[in-house]
């Protein structure tokens, strides 16, 4: 069999034992879970919130956490694990991502590839990374929505080299599978002030991602690629979070702080950097069936810990820095996205609730321990299909 089948039948293998340990522990954890965490801590909230309602001629409605009724009811599809579903029902994701990077940064100032060829023997001069994700959603009960997602990755890197050389890297496959559980920690609603929802994000993410990809370069054939081209972290993840999304009327929002926490070294020998992401967005809703969005996306993440042994990562007797792309030291940066956002909902059809998401936008601040390629642009469409 060769090295491909078996790298794939070892990430279905994980895949399945992971989707029947997290089925296993949170079906008998919240096997009598069927409200949020949080009901019954609340009581004296409650009340007051009651009473105020009450007031109004309103009532308070405690529990209804997802209206599949609206466009917006999906944050925008660039954010993902962003709501929890009713008992029983199963939600299909396919997103397609597609980013472009281009200019050398050190810092926020931009570079020129000469003046990155003063220290190094080659630069990049841009890449792309397109991304198919397909995800799945079940609502196990009312208080836990359990969550898996399988990317699919391509990415292509252009460099020039001293002598003026231009040469192209290309690495492609599956990334590492999440498993998630979303906890609904509290939810109510009444007319006058809407409705706001509170979940807890838990998850781990398996290392299913190639970290040895390799292709044919100056130095050779076969190199092994820098860390940027590697498919996954090569590291079990842990991936906690807090989303808290809000409606009402035609205007709903939402905030969101994930975290990426490795753990260990992998493989080979090194590991990456923590990352750190927030989400803010607001969206209006024109019509039953449309939605408009914009959306903040704050972004950090550190370095790499420790380096892979068996990158190659000078060259000549000089021992010349390679590439800025192979420096664990150079791969850590923060970063601030602006992004517009569309959904569509379309007309229920054989019991399917279907929503069509378009989301695109810019960074607006980038600050990269440089030198690194700073991104341009990138772009997101999905379709959900709920059952």
């Amino acid at each position: 069999m060769d090295t491909g089948n078996m790298k794939w039948l070892t990430a279905v293998r994980i895949i399945g034992i992971g989707l029947l340990v997290c089925g296993v522990f949170l079906g008998v954890g919240a096997k009598t879970a069927e409200a949020a965490l949080l009901e019954g801590f609340l009581d004296g909230f409650e009340e007051t919130l009651g009473e105020n309602a009450a007031a109004k001629g309103e009532r308070v409605t405690i529990g209804n956490f997802y209206q599949a009724e609206r466009p917006d009811s999906h944050a925008p599809i660039g954010v993902m694990q962003d709501h929890t579903h009713n008992k029983g029902e199963f939600m299909f994701s396919y997103r397609f991502m597609y980013m472009y990077m281009d200019q050398m940064r050190n810092g926020t100032h931009n570079l020129s590839a000469n003046d990155v060829l003063k220290d190094f023997a080659v630069t990049p001069k841009n890449m792309t990374t397109q991304m198919h994700m397909f995800s799945a959603m079940y609502g196990l009960n009312d208080t836990v929505t359990l969550m898996a997602m399988l990317p699919y990755i391509l990415k292509n890197m252009e460099h020039q080299n001293r002598a003026g050389v231009n040469f192209t890297t290309n690495s492609s496959g599956f990334g590492d599978a999440k498993l998630a559980a979303l906890w609904r920690l509290y939810a109510f609603e009444t007319p006058s002030i809407g409705s706001h929802r509170f979940h807890l994000n838990t998850g781990v993410s398996l290392p299913t991602g190639d970290i040895n990809p390799t292709d044919n370069t100056p130095l050779g054939n076969n190199s092994l690629l820098p860390y940027p081209m590697r498919l996954g972290s090569g590291t079990v993840d842990l991936l906690p979070g807090l989303t808290y999304t809000g409606v009402r009327n035609d205007v709903s929002w939402g905030f969101q702080a994930l975290g990426t926490v490795r753990l260990g070294h992998n493989s080979q020998g090194y590991k990456e950097g923590n990352r750190y992401q927030l989400n803010s967005w607001g969206a209006y809703r024109w019509a039953k069936w449309i939605s408009t969005s914009a959306r903040f996306n704050w972004q950090q993440w550190y370095n790499i810990k420790r380096k892979d042994g068996q990158l190659q990562t000078t060259v000549g007797p000089m021992n010349i820095p390679l590439v800025p792309t192979a420096d664990p030291d150079r791969q850590a940066g923060k970063r601030l996205d602006l992004m517009g956002g569309v959904n569509i909902l379309f007309p229920e059809f054989m019991g399917l609730e279907n929503h069509l998401s378009v989301e695109a936008g810019a960074p607006i601040y980038q600050d990269l321990d440089g030198p690194q390629l700073k991104q341009s642009y990138s772009f997101w469409v999905g379709w959900q299909m709920v059952m």
